[in-house]
């Protein structure tokens, strides 16, 4: 068939669609949406927290660069949701923005997933770190923290990127230019269904081979074994030390008498830290586990099992991307539930917010001037209550718990 048939054209209903598969219109077309809306404004909370002045410990910023790697990963998967429906599948606009940039959405979600994987891991370990050594908080330097930051999405991106040049794509338009559409290739095969030949070179075939196999078992595999390891280490340390604490309030209540009563008491609300400690790094980690482990098997699967890809894989496919979703949309919901000092500078920052926008308000329709002085003096004295003075393993480890909110 000529170009100049083949252009007037129309396709079939059933060849527009960009997905057939019942499940993956169900997940990712009418609940994928929602997650993204949620997780997005979650992660933005999160980062306008975690940001704040006061705020920027070396967790926090590494947490603050996983909620800006999980906020990517939910608008690149905004144009896959759109897909699903028929208003998106029959616009020519969207129609030629999603043929064209389909491969490149799915190899920067792919980057923006490794990275978050990565930074998962650092998190983990700057806990695990801290926790057995609660005196390394003092010698924190913010270029440190942006240097592994830093290094972890370089070396992700140059993990992913073959999944820019891993397809080759035939596109082309019909009915009289109204139905952009593209068949892609996988370059990795060496033959493709006629009439398209494999023109890719050698080294071409040979660099997406090995890329797909390394970044299954780098990207994806190994560090979320690594993660579930330190995860179960970090909670092991604080098991043992959560013993050592009890055993000395037990000793020293007994041999102290009268004078105990105030070390018990310090004893118990540092044993109270370290369980809202623990319940943090617990649920975030283990949520991540959960949620992201199907993937990574699938992932190893697909990385070695590339020509004959079955049923089965494709729906454990769909399966695992949309648990992938919901793991990175959680994020703030288990800020919010494990963490009390997230919660009381969520409340604080939203109250000096509105208060703030109040105050303004109201003292414009008197005066017509902002008493900027006098509310900035408010907010101090109001949000920065006196404290007594904490001895110095008390200090360390209130610093420990706000690098964890």
């Amino acid at each position: 068939m000529s170009n100049a048939n083949a252009s007037q054209k129309c396709l079939p209903e059933t060849w527009l669609q960009f997905s057939a598969d019942p499940l993956e219109k169900i997940l990712t077309g009418y609940l994928v949406p929602f997650l993204i809306l949620f997780g997005f404004t979650g992660n933005l909370l999160n980062l306008s927290i975690l940001m704040a002045p006061g705020m920027k410990t070396r967790s926090n910023l590494l947490l603050a660069c996983l909620a800006v790697a999980d906020m990517v990963f939910l608008i690149l998967m905004l144009p896959h949701s759109f897909a699903n429906y028929d208003y998106f599948v029959h616009s020519y606009t969207f129609r030629l923005f999603y043929v064209r940039t389909k491969t490149h959405l799915i190899a920067f979600a792919n980057w923006s997933s490794a990275a978050a994987i990565w930074l998962i891991f650092a998190i983990c370990l700057e806990r695990l770190v801290g926790i057995r050594h609660p005196l390394s908080v003092r010698y924190h330097r913010v270029y440190q923290t942006y240097l592994i930051a830093g290094t972890i999405i370089g070396l992700t991106f140059l993990l992913t990127f073959y999944s820019h040049i891993s397809y080759f794509c035939h596109h082309r338009v019909f009915c009289n230019g109204t139905q952009p559409h593209a068949l892609c290739m996988p370059v990795s095969e060496d033959i493709w269904s006629k009439p398209f030949n494999n023109t890719a070179s050698t080294f071409h075939k040979v660099y997406v081979r090995w890329s797909l196999k390394i970044n299954a078992i780098f990207g994806v595999f190994l560090p979320t074994v690594v993660v579930a390891i330190s995860n179960a280490m970090l909670i092991f340390t604080l098991r043992q030390r959560q013993k050592f604490l009890s055993i000395s309030i037990g000793h020293g209540t007994k041999t102290n008498g009268i004078t105990a009563n105030g070390n018990v008491t310090q004893s118990a609300a540092q044993l109270r830290l370290e369980q809202r400690v623990t319940l943090t790094v617990c649920a975030i980690v283990s949520c991540f586990i959960i949620t992201q482990a199907p993937s990574a098997v699938v992932n190893l699967i697909g990385g070695f099992v590339q020509h004959s890809a079955p049923t089965w894989h494709k729906t454990m496919s769909i399966l695992t991307t949309f648990m992938v979703t919901i793991g990175k949309s959680l994020n703030f919901v288990l800020f919010c539930l494990s963490s009390a000092n997230f919660r009381h500078k969520l409340v604080t920052m939203s109250k000096q917010r509105l208060g703030g926008k109040k105050r303004f308000s109201d003292y414009r329709g008197q005066n017509g001037v902002a008493p900027a002085n006098k509310a900035r003096l408010s907010s101090l004295t109001s949000n920065h209550p006196r404290y007594m003075p904490l001895d110095t393993a008390r200090k360390s480890l209130l610093e420990a718990e706000k690098t964890l909110l």
